[in-house]
C-alpha cells in the first residue's frame, strides 16, 4: 500500500527548548499499552520514577498541566535518560498524524505545532510523496473514494492557478463542494441563508474552549466585530499563507468524507478555518502572528473531535454556515 504525504513532511525536525510553546504542557498524554508495558520494566531509581507518575490508566500524571518529564530546561528526560526510541507511540509521533483509505495511508503534519504551521504556511506549491507501507488499507467505498480524490485534486488545481484571486478560488471550490455534494446523495442539506459576522463569532463560542487564551481571543474579536466587515487588504505572502491553510485542511479532511458522505460541510470547516485564522491576524503581517493564531485556531478545532463535529452539525443548522453567507465572507476577505 502507498504511503503518501506533502513534500515539506520529510523537513520537520522538533525544535525542542528553542520552541515558543510546548506540547508537553497542557495536554494528556496517553501512553500506548508496549511502551506503558516498557516503562514498568524498566530497573532502577529512573524506572522507579517512571512507575510513580504513570495512572493505571496509562496516562503521565501532570503536574501544574505539565509532563511530569518535562525537565526545566524544556527537555524531556525519557529521552535524556532512555532515548528517543523509548518515547510512547503519541510522542514519538506528533505533530505527524497519518489516516488509513482504501487504497492508501496519508500523513501530514499538524497545525498546532509552531514549527509544522511554519512549514505549512510557508511551503508553496506542495506535491506529494509516496512511499511504500505493508499496512492493511481500511475498508470503504472505492468508488466514493475515487470520486472524493478527484474532487481534491481539482480543489488543488484551482488553488494552485495564479489566474484566479484567492477569493475567486475560494469561492469556485466552494461552488464545486456544492455541486459534488450534490452528485455524491442528491442534496445539499444545508440551512437557509442568515446571519452576520457577529452571528459567526458567537457560533464559535458554542465550542467548548480548550483554554483561556482561545476565550480571551474570541472575546477581542466580538469587541472589533463591526471592523471585520472590512479587512486590510492581505500581502502577496499573506495570500499565499491562506492557500496553503486551505490545502492543507483539505489534504487532511475531505477524503474522510469517504465513511460518512460529509463532503460540503469538510470544505466549509477549510474555508471557514482559514478565513478564521486571517480574521485573527488581521492587522498584522507577520508570520511569527500567523503561526501563532494558526496554532491556537488548531488547538481549539482540530484537536478536539468534538467541536470538528459539533461544526459539521452547525453546517446544516446556522445560516451563516450556508454556502450563499460563506461566499460573502470571502469576498470580504
Amino acid at each position: 500500500m502507498k504511503f503518501i504525504t506533502p513534500s515539506y513532511y520529510r523537513f520537520f525536525r522538533c525544535t525542542a527548548d528553542k520552541c515558543s510553546d510546548n506540547c508537553c504542557i497542557g495536554w494528556e498524554i496517553e501512553i500506548d499499552d508496549a511502551t506503558a508495558t516498557l516503562y514498568r520494566s524498566i530497573d532502577g531509581n529512573f524506572g522507579d520514577r517512571l512507575r510513580k507518575n504513570i495512572t493505571t490508566d496509562n496516562c503521565f500524571i501532570l503536574q501544574n498541566d505539565r509532563c511530569p518529564f518535562l525537565n526545566e530546561t524544556g527537555l524531556c528526560d525519557i529521552i535524556i535518560h532512555c532515548g528517543e526510541d523509548h518515547l510512547c507511540q503519541i510522542c514519538r509521533d506528533h505533530p505527524r498524524y497519518f489516516e488509513w483509505f482504501p487504497d492508501r495511508k496519508e500523513g501530514g503534519l499538524g497545525l498546532s505545532c509552531e514549527e509544522a504551521a511554519r512549514l505549512i504556511l510557508t511551503t508553496d506549491r506542495v506535491t506529494y510523496e509516496q512511499a511504500e507501507t505493508d499496512e492493511e488499507p481500511e475498508d470503504a467505498d472505492e468508488e466514493l473514494f475515487s470520486f472524493l480524490r478527484a474532487i481534491r485534486e481539482d480543489f488543488f488545481a484551482v488553488l494552485d492557478d495564479g489566474s484566479l484571486s484567492l477569493q475567486e478560488a475560494l469561492t469556485v471550490i466552494l461552488d464545486k463542494a456544492v455541486s459534488a455534494q450534490q452528485q455524491a446523495d442528491g442534496d445539499c442539506c444545508e440551512a437557509a441563508p442568515g446571519g452576520d459576522i457577529a452571528s459567526l463569532l458567537t457560533l464559535f463560542a458554542d465550542f467548548e474552549p480548550i483554554d483561556g487564551e482561545w476565550e480571551r481571543e474570541l472575546a477581542g474579536l466580538h469587541q472589533t466585530a463591526d471592523s471585520l466587515a472590512a479587512l486590510p487588504p492581505l500581502l502577496q505572502q499573506e495570500e499565499a499563507y491562506m492557500r496553503n491553510l486551505c490545502r492543507y485542511f483539505l489534504w487532511r479532511y475531505l477524503l474522510k468524507s469517504v465513511f460518512d458522505g460529509l463532503l460540503l460541510p469538510r470544505v466549509k470547516f477549510a474555508l471557514i478555518s482559514a478565513w478564521f485564522i486571517r480574521v485573527m491576524c488581521a492587522g498584522s503581517h507577520d508570520l511569527p502572528v500567523w503561526i501563532q493564531k494558526s496554532k491556537l485556531y488548531s488547538k481549539e478545532m482540530e484537536y478536539s473531535s468534538e467541536n470538528r463535529e459539533l461544526f459539521y452539525d452547525f453546517t446544516f443548522e446556522k445560516g451563516c454556515l450556508s454556502a450563499n453567507c460563506i461566499k460573502q465572507l470571502l469576498r470580504n476577505m
